[in-house]
C-alpha cells in the first residue's frame, strides 16, 4: 500500500480574526495545514509547538507580543523557523526580530505569494 502523504502543518499565531483566516486560506490553498492561535498564551498552552514546519508570528499580539513569544521559545532550545509578520513600520521591530532569531520578515499588507515564497522556502529549501 503506497505511504500516504501528509501536509506540513504551519502554526498561524495572529489576535486579528479576519487576518488569521485569511493567512489560514492562503496556507491552506498553498498546501500546507495551517493551525491557528489567536494568541502566544493559546498557542503555548497547546504544548505542541516543536511539531510545525515553520511559525507565522504577528509582532502586535494581544497579550505576550510576537517577538516575545520567539525568544521564549529559542531559550527554551526550539530551533522552529519563525516567519514575523507586522504593520508597523519602525525599521527597530524588524531589527529586534531578526536578533531574536526569524528566517522572514514581512510587513502587512504583504502579497499571498510572499508567504508562500517564505513557507516553502522552508519545506524545500534549496541546495547549497
Amino acid at each position: 500500500m503506497p505511504e500516504r502523504q501528509t501536509r506540513a502543518h504551519v502554526a498561524v499565531i495572529e489576535d486579528d480574526d479576519l487576518e488569521r483566516g485569511a493567512l489560514g486560506r492562503v496556507l491552506q490553498a498553498g498546501g500546507f495545514e495551517p493551525d491557528l492561535f489567536e494568541s502566544a498564551e493559546t498557542f503555548i498552552a497547546s504544548g505542541q509547538h516543536h511539531q510545525w514546519l515553520c511559525l507565522v508570528v504577528d509582532v502586535n499580539l494581544t497579550g505576550m507580543s510576537g517577538i516575545d513569544l520567539q525568544r521564549k521559545l529559542r531559550a527554551e532550545g526550539s530551533d522552529v523557523p519563525i516567519i514575523v509578520i507586522t504593520g508597523n513600520r519602525a525599521e527597530a521591530i524588524r531589527t529586534s526580530a531578526e536578533q531574536a532569531g526569524c528566517i522572514g520578515f514581512l510587513w502587512k499588507p504583504f502579497s499571498a505569494d510572499a508567504i508562500l515564497v517564505l513557507v516553502k522556502s522552508i519545506a524545500d529549501p534549496p541546495l547549497t
